[in-house]
Protein backbone atom coordinates (compact mmCIF):
# COMPACT_ATOMS: atom_id res chain seq x y z
CA UNK A 1 0.00 0.00 0.00
CA UNK A 2 1.35 3.47 -0.72
CA UNK A 3 2.31 5.66 1.61
CA UNK A 4 0.22 8.33 1.39
CA UNK A 5 -2.99 5.89 1.36
CA UNK A 6 -1.35 4.32 4.62
CA UNK A 7 -1.56 8.00 5.98
CA UNK A 8 -5.18 9.12 5.10
CA UNK A 9 -5.98 5.33 6.42
CA UNK A 10 -4.64 6.28 9.78
CA UNK A 11 -6.23 10.32 9.73
CA UNK A 12 -9.64 8.64 9.43
CA UNK A 13 -9.46 4.88 10.96
CA UNK A 14 -12.38 4.61 12.87
CA UNK A 15 -13.21 3.60 16.56
CA UNK A 16 -14.56 0.53 17.19
CA UNK A 17 -17.12 0.56 20.47
CA UNK A 18 -17.07 -2.42 21.81
CA UNK A 19 -19.06 -4.24 24.39
CA UNK A 20 -16.84 -4.94 27.58
CA UNK A 21 -17.86 -8.45 27.87
CA UNK A 22 -17.08 -8.86 24.05
CA UNK A 23 -15.14 -11.81 23.63
CA UNK A 24 -13.44 -10.98 20.29
CA UNK A 25 -11.61 -8.45 19.28
CA UNK A 26 -10.70 -6.71 15.49
CA UNK A 27 -7.52 -8.30 13.72
CA UNK A 28 -7.23 -6.70 10.82
CA UNK A 29 -8.88 -3.99 8.73
CA UNK A 30 -8.61 -4.31 5.09
CA UNK A 31 -8.70 -0.42 3.29
CA UNK A 32 -9.68 0.84 0.06
CA UNK A 33 -9.68 4.59 -0.86
CA UNK A 34 -12.16 5.22 -3.50
CA UNK A 35 -11.04 8.56 -5.86
CA UNK A 36 -13.94 7.98 -8.05
CA UNK A 37 -17.56 6.04 -8.10
CA UNK A 38 -16.58 2.24 -7.85
CA UNK A 39 -18.64 -1.19 -7.09
CA UNK A 40 -17.07 -2.11 -3.89
CA UNK A 41 -14.44 -5.71 -3.75
CA UNK A 42 -15.23 -6.36 -0.32
CA UNK A 43 -18.92 -5.69 0.21
CA UNK A 44 -19.83 -6.28 -3.68
CA UNK A 45 -23.75 -5.43 -3.35
CA UNK A 46 -22.63 -1.83 -2.75
CA UNK A 47 -21.37 1.20 -5.16
CA UNK A 48 -19.24 3.53 -3.16
CA UNK A 49 -20.66 6.51 -4.79
CA UNK A 50 -17.73 9.98 -4.82
CA UNK A 51 -19.14 13.33 -6.03
CA UNK A 52 -16.31 14.29 -6.74
CA UNK A 53 -17.60 17.93 -6.68
CA UNK A 54 -18.33 17.29 -2.84
CA UNK A 55 -15.79 14.48 -1.87
CA UNK A 56 -12.20 14.03 -2.41
CA UNK A 57 -12.18 10.59 -1.44
CA UNK A 58 -13.93 7.49 0.31
CA UNK A 59 -12.27 4.69 2.28
CA UNK A 60 -13.49 1.73 2.97
CA UNK A 61 -12.75 0.10 5.98
CA UNK A 62 -13.55 -4.20 5.51
CA UNK A 63 -13.25 -5.03 9.49
CA UNK A 64 -11.99 -8.70 10.32
CA UNK A 65 -13.40 -10.54 13.38
CA UNK A 66 -11.78 -14.03 13.75
CA UNK A 67 -15.45 -14.90 15.21
CA UNK A 68 -19.12 -14.17 15.14
CA UNK A 69 -20.60 -15.44 18.06
CA UNK A 70 -22.59 -17.82 16.27
CA UNK A 71 -20.51 -18.96 13.48
CA UNK A 72 -16.44 -18.63 12.55
CA UNK A 73 -15.46 -15.21 11.14
CA UNK A 74 -16.81 -12.09 10.59
CA UNK A 75 -16.35 -9.26 7.70
CA UNK A 76 -18.23 -6.02 8.71
CA UNK A 77 -17.61 -2.42 7.20
CA UNK A 78 -17.26 1.15 7.98
CA UNK A 79 -17.59 3.49 5.12
CA UNK A 80 -15.91 7.31 5.78
CA UNK A 81 -16.33 10.00 2.88
CA UNK A 82 -14.25 13.20 3.25
CA UNK A 83 -14.02 16.57 1.15
CA UNK A 84 -11.50 18.35 -0.37
CA UNK A 85 -10.75 20.33 3.04
CA UNK A 86 -10.06 17.08 4.90
CA UNK A 87 -13.25 17.33 6.41
CA UNK A 88 -15.55 13.95 7.37
CA UNK A 89 -18.47 14.88 5.34
CA UNK A 90 -20.50 11.62 6.36
CA UNK A 91 -19.96 8.08 7.60
CA UNK A 92 -21.96 4.64 7.12
CA UNK A 93 -21.59 0.92 8.65
CA UNK A 94 -22.64 -2.42 7.64
CA UNK A 95 -25.42 -3.86 9.68
CA UNK A 96 -26.46 -7.28 8.57
CA UNK A 97 -25.99 -6.99 5.64
CA UNK A 98 -27.06 -3.66 5.00
CA UNK A 99 -25.50 -0.49 5.85
CA UNK A 100 -27.05 2.20 8.25
CA UNK A 101 -25.61 6.62 8.76
CA UNK A 102 -23.58 6.65 11.47
CA UNK A 103 -24.74 10.12 13.02
CA UNK A 104 -26.09 11.28 16.63
CA UNK A 105 -29.59 10.63 16.60
CA UNK A 106 -30.66 13.57 18.73
CA UNK A 107 -29.54 16.29 15.83
CA UNK A 108 -27.99 14.10 13.35
CA UNK A 109 -24.65 15.00 13.77
CA UNK A 110 -21.41 13.32 13.00
CA UNK A 111 -20.21 11.48 16.08
CA UNK A 112 -16.04 11.49 15.77
CA UNK A 113 -13.09 11.34 17.96
CA UNK A 114 -11.43 14.20 17.55
CA UNK A 115 -11.86 15.68 13.88
CA UNK A 116 -11.45 13.12 11.93
CA UNK A 117 -11.99 9.14 13.79
CA UNK A 118 -15.55 8.26 13.49
CA UNK A 119 -16.80 6.49 16.51
CA UNK A 120 -19.31 3.45 15.83
CA UNK A 121 -20.85 0.78 17.97
CA UNK A 122 -20.31 -2.54 17.75
CA UNK A 123 -23.86 -4.89 18.37
CA UNK A 124 -22.05 -7.50 21.41
CA UNK A 125 -21.20 -10.58 19.79
CA UNK A 126 -22.60 -10.16 16.28
CA UNK A 127 -20.49 -6.61 15.47
CA UNK A 128 -23.11 -5.30 13.17
CA UNK A 129 -22.34 -1.68 13.13
CA UNK A 130 -24.42 1.01 15.09
CA UNK A 131 -24.52 4.83 15.81
CA UNK A 132 -26.30 4.39 19.23
CA UNK A 133 -25.37 1.69 22.07
CA UNK A 134 -29.33 1.75 22.84
CA UNK A 135 -30.14 0.49 19.28
CA UNK A 136 -28.88 -3.06 20.32
CA UNK A 137 -32.38 -3.45 22.23
CA UNK A 138 -34.50 -3.69 19.11
CA UNK A 139 -32.17 -5.92 17.50
CA UNK A 140 -34.10 -9.39 17.32
CA UNK A 141 -31.92 -11.75 19.75
CA UNK A 142 -29.35 -9.82 20.65
CA UNK A 143 -29.13 -11.54 23.86
CA UNK A 144 -29.96 -15.20 22.85
CA UNK A 145 -27.62 -15.02 20.06
CA UNK A 146 -24.86 -14.42 22.53
CA UNK A 147 -26.30 -17.20 25.20
CA UNK A 148 -28.45 -19.97 23.92
CA UNK A 149 -28.08 -19.34 20.39
CA UNK A 150 -24.05 -18.95 20.31
CA UNK A 151 -22.66 -21.09 17.53
CA UNK A 152 -25.22 -22.25 15.51
CA UNK A 153 -23.65 -21.25 12.03
CA UNK A 154 -20.76 -23.10 12.55
CA UNK A 155 -18.20 -22.42 9.84
CA UNK A 156 -19.33 -20.41 7.01
CA UNK A 157 -17.54 -20.89 3.45
CA UNK A 158 -17.78 -18.18 1.03
CA UNK A 159 -18.55 -19.08 -2.56
CA UNK A 160 -14.78 -17.13 -3.57
CA UNK A 161 -13.14 -19.62 -0.70
CA UNK A 162 -14.67 -22.59 -1.22
CA UNK A 163 -11.56 -24.12 -2.43
CA UNK A 164 -9.81 -23.04 0.49
CA UNK A 165 -11.80 -23.73 3.57
CA UNK A 166 -13.52 -26.86 3.90
CA UNK A 167 -16.05 -28.28 6.31
CA UNK A 168 -18.36 -30.86 7.24
CA UNK A 169 -21.11 -32.21 9.55
CA UNK A 170 -18.40 -33.58 11.92
CA UNK A 171 -16.77 -29.69 11.90
CA UNK A 172 -19.85 -27.83 12.22
CA UNK A 173 -20.94 -29.40 15.15
CA UNK A 174 -17.75 -29.06 16.84
CA UNK A 175 -17.62 -25.27 16.03
CA UNK A 176 -20.28 -24.47 17.15
CA UNK A 177 -20.40 -26.38 20.61
CA UNK A 178 -16.64 -24.61 20.29
CA UNK A 179 -17.92 -21.51 20.10
CA UNK A 180 -20.61 -21.70 22.93
CA UNK A 181 -18.54 -23.22 25.44
CA UNK A 182 -15.61 -20.96 24.59
CA UNK A 183 -17.17 -17.66 24.10
CA UNK A 184 -20.79 -17.37 25.38
CA UNK A 185 -21.11 -14.33 27.15
CA UNK A 186 -23.81 -12.57 28.74
CA UNK A 187 -23.35 -8.76 27.35
CA UNK A 188 -22.91 -5.90 29.46
CA UNK A 189 -24.14 -3.12 27.27
CA UNK A 190 -21.07 -0.96 29.14
CA UNK A 191 -18.66 0.05 25.87
CA UNK A 192 -14.80 1.20 25.56
CA UNK A 193 -13.48 1.96 22.52
CA UNK A 194 -11.20 -0.70 20.79
CA UNK A 195 -8.17 1.19 18.84
CA UNK A 196 -7.06 -1.08 16.45
CA UNK A 197 -3.21 -0.93 16.03
CA UNK A 198 -2.00 0.81 12.62
CA UNK A 199 0.02 -2.58 11.81
CA UNK A 200 -2.90 -4.50 11.64
CA UNK A 201 -4.00 -2.34 8.68
CA UNK A 202 -3.78 -3.75 5.10
CA UNK A 203 -5.00 -2.97 1.72
CA UNK A 204 -8.16 -5.17 1.29
CA UNK A 205 -6.67 -7.33 -1.38
CA UNK A 206 -3.61 -8.25 1.09
CA UNK A 207 -6.58 -8.96 3.47
CA UNK A 208 -8.56 -11.32 1.30
CA UNK A 209 -5.80 -13.09 0.05
CA UNK A 210 -5.27 -14.20 3.70
CA UNK A 211 -8.80 -15.06 5.10
CA UNK A 212 -8.21 -18.58 4.20
CA UNK A 213 -5.16 -18.88 6.10
CA UNK A 214 -7.03 -17.00 9.30
CA UNK A 215 -10.12 -19.70 8.94
CA UNK A 216 -7.99 -22.70 9.04
CA UNK A 217 -5.94 -21.45 11.51
CA UNK A 218 -8.95 -20.92 13.71
CA UNK A 219 -10.37 -24.67 12.42
CA UNK A 220 -7.24 -26.08 13.82
CA UNK A 221 -7.32 -24.77 16.80
CA UNK A 222 -10.78 -26.03 17.08
CA UNK A 223 -9.67 -29.38 16.49
CA UNK A 224 -6.89 -29.39 18.59
CA UNK A 225 -9.51 -28.45 21.54
CA UNK A 226 -11.14 -32.03 20.66
CA UNK A 227 -7.81 -33.67 20.60
CA UNK A 228 -8.92 -33.97 16.57
CA UNK A 229 -5.39 -34.51 13.99
CA UNK A 230 -5.16 -31.69 11.66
Amino acid sequence: MMSRDMEILKTYKPVIMQDTKEPFSITAMGCTVFRETKRSSSFPRREIVVNREEMAFAIEYAIWYDYDIQHLYELEHVWVYVDHEGAVKKVEASFHGKFLNIVDLEHGELILEGDTHPIVYAQPGKHAMLPDPRLVRIIPDWLESCLIKAGTDGVLVQDMFEDQIHTDDKLQIMTEEYIKEVFGFCPSLEFQPFYLEDEKMMSWEELKESIPQRVNRQIDIIKAYYNIEK
